[in-house]
């Protein structure tokens, strides 16, 4: 006898585009695995006192999600444009790969893209 499975639902990979006070990528192993991370330093060689309006803009033509523990960010989301996570300070990198990995399971990116999400 035959078990048929169950079709999950696939939707397209986030991708994630972290500020200056994020770790290097690869420190992330579980959201790596599901999500595709760069970091403004070290795979842009953009300086860490990059204006949050150059990033955002990389961003959105890139196609990703700005992560930050920046609240200014929130400002310059604009309508179909690049989606902008916001994290607490002072969390741990693991605690910031699970509460990422956590906020992407089961979801659409196109559903956040132009949103400010406070994770």
């Amino acid at each position: 006898m035959r078990t048929r499975k169950t079709k999950q639902k696939r939707f397209p990979k986030f991708r994630f585009l972290l500020d200056s006070a994020f770790a290097k990528p690869h420190v992330f192993k579980k959201l790596s695995k599901k999500a595709s991370v760069k970091h403004i330093r070290h795979d842009f060689n953009l300086s860490p006192e990059t204006e949050d309006e150059e990033i955002y803009k990389l961003a959105s033509q890139m196609g990703m999600f700005v992560v930050t523990l920046d609240l200014g960010f929130k400002k310059l989301v604009k309508r179909n444009a690049a989606g902008v996570c916001m994290l607490n300070s002072g969390m741990s990198n693991e605690e910031i790969d699970t509460k990422l990995l956590n906020f992407i399971s089961g979801k659409n990116p196109n559903d956040y893209r132009g949103k400010a999400v406070k994770i």
